[in-house]
């Protein structure tokens, strides 16, 4: 939480007292420091195997549609099983016991069909699925599509169409770090503009002067901070920064968490150095 944020979260406390108006009463102590003896668990530690390379941006929305697909059948299951447990009549339990028997079987073939789609991938192992490659897409309107779409250099693949909207593909980003460290600067412009905007609706209901004063500093801040971001990021990317664009994977590796005898068991197949001559 940076300090805009705990700003606002004081501020909204300050409103909520002056509407309520309570009695004055005494601040309270503060809660005696308990510590506790022992030292720390030591949690053990996690082994990733890469499984698998997504190539270009329908490999990557394929999997991530995918992943989807199997999570909305746990909650179902989830979902199910709460109604099998408030079930009252035995005809009413057979038939959710049924259809979770029903959906479970569903869950495991699709899950299977995903484990040899992806070398072993399974929603019940933790997994990481990490960005190498991404493409920013900006929107275009129909006119503009038409506008591109007849220059002599139009490619194809440079428009990306999700559903009836369509996005121009305007940089792309190479590299795990490198899109890493995009994504972050990505949220710190919005969320600095989300931050903005709270302070600028908070900033009518103020009555006293000293917090008054304090959105106005923040807001000038904040303000300064998206000058420098949002110019920053057109000379780096070429163009102005767009809330409606897309970011999307187009090179992207599959890990999944192994056991310490799975490691191993990799590492004793892997090739040496004298194999390698």
């Amino acid at each position: 939480m940076n300090k805009f944020s705990l700003l606002l979260a004081a501020l909204c406390v300050s409103l909520n007292a002056q509407e309520a108006k309570p009695a004055d009463t005494k601040a309270a102590a503060p809660a005696p420091e308990v510590k506790l003896s022992g030292g720390a668990k030591t949690e053990p530690k996690a082994y990733f195997a890469e499984v698998w390379l997504g190539k270009n941006i329908a490999e990557c929305l394929n999997f991530q549609k995918n992943i989807q697909v199997l999570g909305q059948q746990v909650e179902e299951l989830k979902r199910l099983q709460i109604f099998l447990d408030n079930a009252l009549t035995t005809p009413e339990k057979e038939a959710r016991g049924h259809d979770i028997a029903a959906k479970t079987a569903k869950l495991k073939g699709d899950n299977e069909s995903m484990t040899k789609l992806y070398n072993g991938f399974s929603i019940e192992r933790p997994y990481q699925f990490t960005a190498t490659k991404a493409v920013i897409a900006t929107p275009i309107s129909n006119e503009e599509f038409t506008k591109i779409s007849s220059a002599k250099d139009f490619k194809a693949d440079s428009i990306i169409s999700t559903g009836e909207k369509k996005f121009q593909i305007r940089d792309t980003i190479s590299g795990q770090g490198e899109v890493e460290t995009f994504g972050l600067s990505l949220k710190r412009i919005t969320d600095a503009k989300a931050q903005l905007q709270q302070l600028i609706d908070v900033q009518p209901k103020l009555t006293n002067e000293a917090d008054k004063k304090k959105v106005e500093k923040a807001i000038k801040e904040i303000q300064d901070d998206l000058t420098n971001s949002l110019s920053e990021f057109k000379k780096a990317r070429g163009f102005d920064f767009n809330a409606e664009a897309i970011t999307l994977p187009s090179e992207a590796k599959l890990s999944v968490q192994i056991t310490e005898e799975e490691k191993k068991a990799i590492e004793a197949k892997a090739p040496t150095a004298s194999d390698k001559k």
